[in-house]
């Protein structure tokens, strides 16, 4: 990312902060579902959903190779069943963790994180769900590669996770790829494929879950430090998850 901005803000998460730099990412996203995978993964109808979820995501460059991490979610769900409404607003979750460079080794580096997530809402009946006051813990592992397409700029990176979750609720695996590409001083395109599985026993009666999202984004910079992305996903396959289309806005300072 280096290559692609210089100093300014929009760091993939393979590279580090430069040391004493802060970058701080405020976004909000807007999530509707009016069907869910089965377990079969056929898309059934539902009760209509929406999700809003404002972030604020902050890292932190200690050193040239740690960079420090974190993170506070609070959303507002909206669901109809029988033409009943329900509404659920709170703070989800409290994060915090490292990450550290570890590489390069043919022009791709290589780091890993850990960060410990405290759960601070209900998510439903299903045993297989974070209660509030839950702990998970992540360990994570990413790549990160710059390259030239047509005479432009940019990165691929790729992650790859497992969350370990306490108790009765099964752990997590993720496998996230990006791509970005540069378009002149002030555009970069982001494409994201997203992909998100449950593992081992699970006590949840609807057995366990897997998704695939797809993410296109467009960032803007406007100026040295400060740029501003808009993006929309969709999950496009998937079990037992909501077949959601969701619309971002964010918002990022390096200082």
């Amino acid at each position: 990312m280096a290559i692609l901005w210089g100093p300014a803000p929009v760091q993939a998460g393979a590279w580090p902060q430069p040391a004493d730099t802060t970058e701080v990412i405020v976004s909000v996203t807007h999530s509707l579902a009016h069907r869910q995978f089965d377990p079969r993964g056929v898309a059934q109808p539902r009760g209509r959903f929406r999700k809003i979820e404002t972030q604020i995501y902050a890292e932190h460059g200690l050193t040239s190779r740690v960079t420090l991490i974190g993170e506070v979610a609070r959303s507002t769900d909206r669901s109809e069943v029988l033409g009943v409404q329900f509404t659920n607003s709170a703070f989800r979750r409290l994060e915090a963790g490292a990450r550290i460079y570890l590489f390069t080794w043919k022009e791709t580096l290589y780091s890993i994180d850990g960060t410990a997530r405290l759960n601070t809402a209900t998510h439903g009946n299903d045993p297989a769900a974070s209660q509030s006051g839950d702990w998970d813990f992540e360990a994570g592992l990413t790549t990160g590669v710059p390259f030239s397409l047509f005479g432009l700029t940019g990165f691929n990176e790729t992650r790859v996770t497992y969350l370990y979750r306490p108790g009765v609720r099964p752990p997590e695996t993720t496998a996230d790829t990006t791509m970005g590409l540069k378009f002149g001083e002030e555009w970069i395109a982001l494409l994201k494929s997203q992909n998100a599985y449950s593992l081992g026993r699970t006590p949840s009666p609807l057995g366990h879950f897997w998704s695939s999202k797809a993410e296109l984004g467009i960032v803007r910079r406007f100026e040295p430090g400060f740029a501003v992305e808009a993006a929309a996903s969709q999950t496009i396959a998937g079990r037992n998850v909501p077949r959601e289309t969701s619309f971002k806005l964010a918002f990022w300072y390096t200082f």
